[in-house]
């Protein structure tokens, strides 16, 4: 009778109201539902209603983590977990894992959680790696990336490919560094060599020592434009890479950025950069107002108040600055995870029981499709790929 309830609900109710509903749960949820529902499956089919769940669903940050698989020790296995948080509501909700035997954690970033773009997560396992849409369930492995460092993951805006840049040599410069694109679903990526417009070349950065790898410096992408944070090898300015016309530049960022560490998102449909540093109390967050004339202002600075927090005495501890609306995350030590407002207030703390958690990229939920995948897997009885058993 309830089943038959909720059916006449979603096929009388007004599609601002299905659209209302939800947007509210995980899309995870949603798949669930439209396993069971049927006018709810006929109706989320159509592209619009789908787009408008996707434009409403907020990104929310990734904490990676480690812990025993069996916490009595029974069987010597570890997971490798990435869950997302909800940051209204406080809540982690498992996005993925791997498990796998001990034999791995003599191995630094055994799970890496390197780009996210339009619902996608780019990850690494040991030495392979892959795409995935965790609503969805859909995944694809990419070829040997180990002789390369990948430093961005973007949308092709005028062919909706999605696409890897990446580049060879090494970082002392004494060997030539080359950028390649690497569509995703072909087997071999394509050089572009090291194009930079005549106007460029009288910049500061440099092009011939490469750039940080992009779990340790991610670019956002806005409109066709791909940005990176000041990097030291690049003179403290902001690297561009234009995907259309795959070309390289750079741009201004706030009162060069020197000491801290910087990290890019994007608020209100334009770039912002947040600047926080080990162990300091302060943070700030700029956004970009002019784009073309690169004018920058500070929209926040953020001040934990550190003595009112008796958690981050005596630690290390570093915060970061994870939403436009002024979120901050905080990793600590003591395998503490604090949430705090811009105002500085504790909201929330997450204890974890084995390994300090590390906050990842944002991930914006999608059932858009892509057509890098196969058909979903929704159906009882399909297989799935390890890193998403048991969730």
């Amino acid at each position: 009778m309830a089943q038959a309830d909720a059916a006449a609900f979603f096929r009388d109710a007004p599609p601002r109201v299905v659209i209302e509903i939800i947007r509210r749960l995980p899309a995870r949820s949603v798949l669930r539902l439209r396993s069971v529902c049927k006018v709810l499956r006929d109706v989320t089919s159509y592209q619009p209603l789908l787009a408008a769940v996707h434009l409403l669903h907020l990104p929310q940050p990734l904490i990676c983590f480690g812990r025993d698989a069996f916490p009595d020790r029974s069987i010597r296995f570890r997971d490798y977990c990435v869950e997302a948080l909800h940051l209204r509501s406080d809540m982690l909700r498992p996005v993925l894992r791997f498990t796998d035997s001990e034999y791995y954690d003599f191995i630094d970033n055994i799970l890496t959680v390197h780009g996210s773009i339009d619902g996608l997560l780019l990850l690494s396992f040991i030495n392979i790696w892959y795409i995935c849409n965790p609503a969805t369930r859909q995944w694809v492995a990419l070829p040997d990336l180990s002789n390369c460092t990948v430093i961005g993951l973007y949308a092709h805006v005028s062919s909706g490919e999605y696409r890897m840049l990446v580049h060879t040599g090494q970082d002392d410069g004494a060997t030539w560094t080359r950028y390649y694109v690497l569509r995703v679903g072909a087997e071999e990526a394509r050089g572009i060599g090291r194009p930079i417009p005549p106007p460029a070349t009288l910049h500061v950065g440099s092009l011939s020592i490469g750039l940080d790898p992009v779990s340790l410096s991610p670019p956002v992408q806005l409109r066709c434009n791909l940005h990176w944070p000041p990097q030291e090898r690049q003179g403290y300015h902001m690297l561009v890479f234009d995907t259309e016309a795959e070309v390289f530049s750079w741009m201004s960022s706030p009162n060069p950025i020197r000491e801290g560490s910087t990290q890019l998102l994007e608020m209100d449909r334009k770039l912002a950069m947040s600047v926080s540093k080990v162990g300091r109390p302060t943070l700030e967050l700029w956004r970009l107002e002019d784009y073309r004339n690169e004018i920058w202002v500070q929209i926040y600075r953020i001040r934990i108040p550190v003595m009112e927090i008796p958690d981050l005495h005596y630690i290390d501890w570093f915060p970061h600055v994870v939403s436009p609306q002024g979120d901050v995350l905080i990793e600590c030590s003591n395998k503490l995870l604090l949430h705090c407002d811009r105002n500085g207030n504790l909201l929330r703390k997450f204890q974890f029981r084995e390994e300090a958690p590390v906050v990842r990229h944002a991930l914006k939920e999608t059932l858009l499709p892509h057509a890098i995948f196969r058909e979903p897997k929704i159906a009882d009885g399909d297989v799935e790929p390890p890193f998403f058993e048991g969730l």
